[in-house]
């Protein structure tokens, strides 16, 4: 299996991924709206204007993103989108082609961010409906550091 960063020519395939997973809502609503532009500006940009709603920040801002696609023999399997703010990382919106579940593409991408980002505080928030993706965290040393719906979940180093 392969890493690689997040191409142009990716974007049909993760589109569809985006908007499969808000109808099954493992992701907001928003994003089936959303997803091509989002996603282009992820591409062209490295991230996305966006309003950021943490705690008490409410801004209007660039947030700086990084795309990786998992390949197996050469062919797209799946993909991890993370969002990076000073030295944060959050492990933002990831799927899986149907044919490559079960196959290691989210542990993969997920460990690559881990050891780009050694000296950053690694976490993700997930619906609790995202099972595999919150028992996935959990195999990589991840806990739960917020419940609720989302959950989040923290790297422990």
């Amino acid at each position: 299996m392969k890493i690689r960063q997040g191409l142009a020519d990716d974007s049909t395939w993760i589109v569809k991924l985006l908007i499969e997973g808000a109808n099954e809502g493992h992701f907001g609503q928003s994003l089936k709206y959303q997803a091509e532009p989002f996603l282009q500006s992820i591409i062209e940009n490295g991230g996305i204007n966006m309003v950021k709603l943490r705690e008490t920040i409410q801004a209007a801002i660039f947030v700086p993103m990084e795309l990786s696609v998992a390949e197996i023999e050469g062919t797209p399997a799946s993909f991890l989108i993370c969002c990076k703010d000073n030295n944060e990382v959050e492990v933002h919106l990831a799927a899986t082609l149907e044919s490559f579940k079960r196959k290691g593409c989210f542990n993969k991408l997920v460990s690559a961010t881990i050891i780009n980002h050694k000296k950053s505080r690694i976490y993700a928030r997930c619906y609790k409906k995202s099972t595999l993706a919150v028992n996935g965290l959990k195999k990589l040393n991840f806990k739960i550091t917020k419940s609720g719906d989302p959950i989040e979940l923290t790297l422990s180093k």
